[in-house]
């Protein structure tokens, strides 16, 4: 077991334009009895005697090291310092010398740093001071859990609005690494028993109530003790969190139900996880159900930002900031045509020779919007997503099948779950 009392933090930021500031952050870090590794990720090399990881060091990982960065332009410098920068913090953290990271920069500064965080595991922590915090941060957080916060004045020189940032920032930092590193001590304390089973579950507001039953059923099959059960939401991060777990082994099995994300990548809506949702699945030969809850809609902000040539069709204000759009029967079947595609490895077309997942589609309604009575119920459109994967999927290996009753249905949440947990299980338990 490690004997280390007191966490380690890597301090990221350009050395050449912030080194005023990430001295002050150093110091105020150590002051609390932590060791900093300041690690330089500037275009032009500095020579400071407190930076601990040096250009010369993250060199050692690049493919050649006859380059002069200082004469790149900035999204070049950045495009070839971002991957021998990741290789350096990922040896760190495979020898467990670092417990968090903070980062402090403008646009290119939280480029590269976050770059740099993003590769890092989910729970590692991770800590931005930025300028461009204040605005869509969604390229600089990925699928990862960093935590963004908003220099408020520009990082160009010390004042005291700047130093309380940096202060509180450090603070912070400090807290989280300490609470890390308690963490892995407790770990190595703990006796090992048999893992739980990890499930993800997607799930979007329209599809909650079978999402929570669903829930439910799991918990009772497995025991709450013996399985954990993630949600996510299917914002577009969610999905690809989603996908990125299952790409590092960190779920066992999916629950598929919401795959709404698909629509928004093929229609052109604001919550896409991408043309490469539900591959990761198929990839790793993990257990999966997979339903087509909310691929009825699509999403946008709010109503004005709709396409003036889709404001005629049927919308729904769900709230002030989110209007949703009832998917056609043309654009249905594209949805269909992606994500079997996807349930086929995407562009690998892989399956594995003992298929692991199932389609399982909810005939009575994709939504609380998509059932008789309710504004987006369209049963023409359903049909040409259902028929179209069932014709996209023959003979794939991928077993497609009906089921009367809506995605919410209590009865449709226990179907799903009873099938994945005869895959999990490798036979039918009822």
């Amino acid at each position: 077991m490690s004997s280390q009392t007191n966490p380690t933090v890597l301090l990221l930021g350009t050395c050449d334009t912030k080194i005023s500031e990430l001295l002050y952050t150093k110091s105020t870090i150590e002051g609390q009895k932590i060791t900093v590794l300041l690690m330089d990720i500037g275009r032009v090399q500095s020579s400071d005697p407190n930076i601990m990881i040096t250009h010369e060091r993250i060199l050692q990982h690049a493919p050649s090291q006859n380059v002069d960065m200082s004469s790149l332009p900035r999204d070049e410098y950045i495009n070839f310092l971002t991957q021998p920068a990741i290789d350096t913090v990922q040896a760190l953290l495979k020898s467990k010398t670092i417990h968090g990271v903070l980062g402090i920069g403008g646009s290119c500064g939280t480029a590269l740093a976050t770059a740099i965080m993003q590769s890092l595991p989910l729970g590692f922590p991770k800590l931005m001071v930025s300028t461009m915090a204040s605005g869509d941060i969604s390229p600089y957080i990925g699928s990862t859990d960093i935590a963004m916060m908003y220099s408020v004045v520009d990082i160009a020189g010390r004042n005291s609005a700047l130093e309380m940032v940096l202060r509180n920032a450090a603070e912070a930092i400090v807290g989280m690494s300490r609470g890390y590193l308690e963490r892995l001590h407790e770990k190595q304390q703990q006796p090992r028993g048999p893992p739980k089973i990890r499930i993800g579950i997607s799930m979007f507001g329209v599809t909650t109530p079978g999402v929570t039953k669903a829930r439910e059923h799991l918990e009772g099959f497995f025991g709450k003790s013996e399985c954990e059960i993630y949600v996510f939401h299917a914002t577009g991060s969610g999905g690809r969190a989603m996908e990125r777990l299952i790409e590092e082994g960190q779920l066992d099995a999916v629950l598929d139900m919401t795959t709404t994300e698909i629509a928004d990548e093929v229609v052109g809506g604001v919550l896409s996880a991408g043309d490469k949702r539900l591959c990761a699945a198929t990839l790793k030969d993990i257990p999966r159900v997979v339903s087509v809850g909310a691929c009825d809609m699509v999403n946008f902000g709010p109503s004005e930002t709709v396409p003036g040539a889709w404001r005629e069709r049927v919308l729904h204000r769900h709230n002030p900031t989110v209007t949703l759009m009832r998917t056609t029967a043309e654009e249905c079947e594209k949805i269909a045509k992606l994500i079997a595609k996807n349930l086929m490895g995407g562009a690998e077309n892989k399956i594995a020779k003992d298929c692991v997942t199932k389609v399982i589609l909810p005939v009575g309604g994709l939504s609380m919007l998509d059932v008789p009575g309710q504004l987006f119920w369209n049963p023409d459109a359903d049909e040409a997503l259902f028929s179209t994967l069932e014709k996209e999927l023959k003979g794939s290996g991928i077993e497609v099948i009906r089921d009367q009753r809506d995605v919410n249905d209590p009865g449709f949440a226990k179907r799903l779950v009873d099938e994945l947990c005869a895959l999990i299980l490798g036979e039918r338990e009822y």
